[in-house]
């Protein structure tokens, strides 16, 4: 029979059992929801030619947007890869080498934090030899 009882024997036991209890819920926490960096209101590139107005939002599936330019046109927009994307056709915006007009896709790309982008302009292959262009820009929110 021990008639000394150690003091450290239940604490350690309550110890063991709380890092089996932490454990536990550390593998079970699922990945917390990071917001994305969204694009609210009216921005402007550094030629001033244009002007879109972007609203953008998020849930816990997906995040997309609407981008309307003062020229005209509306498209969605969706973020893909932590990049905006959006693109446009323009019915006529392509001059192939017989003089001919042929639709031209515009993709565009936009990084929510730098608000620095590209361009990428294709004649969609419509036209023999038809090319594809990139070119970077920069956005400023106005106002």
């Amino acid at each position: 029979m021990t008639l000394f009882r150690s003091p450290f024997r239940r604490p350690t036991r309550n110890v063991a059992r709380a890092m089996v209890i932490w454990a536990a819920a550390v593998s079970c926490a699922g990945t917390a929801f990071a917001e994305p960096p969204l694009i609210n209101g009216v921005f402007q590139g550094a030629d001033e030619e244009f002007a879109w107005t972007i609203a953008t939002s998020c849930s816990q599936v997906d995040c997309n947007g609407t981008v309307s330019s003062n020229q005209g046109w509306t498209s969605p927009m969706r973020l893909i890869n932590g990049e905006w994307h959006f693109s446009i056709t323009k019915p006529d915006g392509g001059l192939c080498a017989d003089g001919s007009y042929v639709p031209t896709v515009i993709g565009v790309m936009i990084d929510p934090v730098s608000l620095g982008g590209v361009v990428t302009t294709s004649s969609d292959g419509e036209c023999p030899g038809s090319t594809l262009t990139s070119r970077p820009f920069q956005l400023h929110q106005l106002g």
